[in-house]
């Protein structure tokens, strides 16, 4: 798996066969350049076009989430590159970018402008946090530090 970062994706997409499930005829598929997806069982057995998917997935984050009343662990701001080809949605049939908010609560679908969009919202969010943070240390310091 590679880790998404800022080093350019250098590997040429891949192209290959499979059966039209729907047709039963032979098409060509070419992958988005570095995709990662394993298809070979698209190759070996007639799949429907909408069932191919190319991704290139970014490491899992995971944190404790209280979601009823005890913590447990969720994956949380993951993001993978991904493009169906023969996706009945035009969009989807270009790279794009995918980010999981939350265990299986994603944003689909975002363009460069999209993504950067939602990095921009994080990263106000994370200025919160750390004016937070910066409170919360006066505070305690203020407080004594003790427990109550």
């Amino acid at each position: 798996m590679t880790v998404l970062d800022d080093r350019p994706i250098l590997v040429a997409p891949r192209q290959w066969a499979f059966v039209d499930k729907v047709t039963g005829k032979a098409r060509i598929a070419t992958c988005m350049p570095g995709c990662e997806a394993n298809h070979s069982m698209d190759m070996e057995q007639p799949t429907h076009p909408e069932d191919i998917w190319c991704e290139i997935v970014g490491a899992d984050v995971h944190m404790p989430v209280n979601t009823n009343g005890y913590a447990e662990d969720f994956r949380v701001l993951g993001v993978k590159l991904s493009m169906i080809p023969f996706s009945r949605i035009p969009a989807e049939r270009v790279p794009h970018a995918v980010v999981e908010v939350v265990d299986d609560h994603w944003m689909e679908g975002l363009d460069p402008d999209g993504l950067a969009t939602v990095i921009s919202t994080l990263e106000q969010r994370v200025q919160a946090l750390r004016s937070t943070h910066a409170r919360l240390v006066a505070i305690r310091a203020q407080h004594g530090g003790g427990l109550i």
